[in-house]
């Protein structure tokens, strides 16, 4: 199990956006001595070489540092301190088969973390993630045969809308007997499937988005979901049919672990949004004023 979750440590420190290694390089701009980045056909002034950055990277970079500043104070909130960092890295070096420091931050930084600070920062959004949601790669055999007895395979149909509104109104239509087929052909956004009712065909897991997958494999043969937001709009699911697995539990235990990571890796993400919808930001700087409006 150590190997499962030493990787889901690196997993989830490594995924905070590749941008936030680029605002060291967002700097304020000189005003003095104009320095000289580059040269070629023409000089590549520091100023404009940050105002590219700006440019190009400056949201993604501002909405980083943003929610770094916030995964600090729930840290603060939830009281983890110096002692379970250190002992969280103090288990990467023991488990990542780094003889000494320099070693150790030569293979962080094969994982794109750029030294101490940064690895700190990744591992205290690892701690508050991990107090959410719990620990990537921590699932037991227990779990993963309740995985395997879903089937391989389901089949299923869904009506897709654009908010929960309109979704909470198909769903108390279907709860009113309103057939899904025709409700399907009447409500739902999805091209591909609207005409035919729904109905989607048979899939198995890591083909769909994480949460429609997770929701499918756990409803019963002819069981209606309630509404479940994806990043393609709001579904509701209905299970059709459920296809059991040919291979051995132990065959396939490992692809099964996958795809619940997946969930979990998408359930982070989901939980670092909800922590910036609670806290109010307000932007100074007029080229980003709207970045977190909803």
């Amino acid at each position: 199990m150590k190997k499962y979750i030493l990787t889901s440590i690196i997993s989830s420190i490594t995924m905070l956006s590749a941008c936030s290694n680029e605002s060291n390089s967002l700097e304020s701009e000189e005003n003095t001595e104009e320095l000289i980045v580059a040269t070629s056909s023409g000089d590549i002034s520091e100023k404009e070489f940050n105002r590219a950055l700006r440019d190009q990277h400056g949201e993604n970079v501002l909405q980083s540092m943003v929610l770094d500043k916030i995964i600090e104070s729930e840290a603060k909130r939830l009281e983890i301190g110096d002692t379970e960092i250190e002992e969280e890295i103090n288990f990467l070096k023991d488990n990542i088969g780094a003889t000494n420091d320099e070693q150790f931050f030569e293979m962080m930084k094969m994982q794109g973390i750029s030294g101490e600070d940064d690895l700190n920062k990744r591992v205290i959004n690892h701690l508050v993630m991990q107090h959410h949601i719990g620990d990537i790669g921590e699932v037991n055999d227990v779990e993963l045969l309740k995985e395997y007895e879903r089937g391989e395979e389901v089949e299923a149909r869904h009506i897709l809308v654009e908010d929960l509104e309109k979704a909470e109104e198909v769903h108390l239509k279907l709860a009113d007997g309103v057939d899904f087929g025709e409700l399907a052909q009447e409500y739902s956004i999805d091209p591909a499937s609207r005409e035919d009712g729904g109905h989607i065909g048979s899939f198995r897991r890591g083909t769909m988005s994480p949460p429609f997958e997770g929701t499918a494999f756990y409803l019963d043969v002819n069981e209606v979901s309630e509404p479940v937001q994806s990043q393609f709009g709001f579904h509701i699911i209905e299970v059709l049919n459920r296809t059991p697995f040919e291979d051995d539990f132990e065959e396939v235990k490992e692809q099964l672990r996958s795809a619940y990571n997946d969930r979990k890796l998408h359930r982070m993400n989901e939980k670092q949004q909800e922590l910036l919808e609670t806290v109010d930001i307000e932007v100074f700087d007029e080229q980003f004023e709207d970045l977190f409006e909803q």
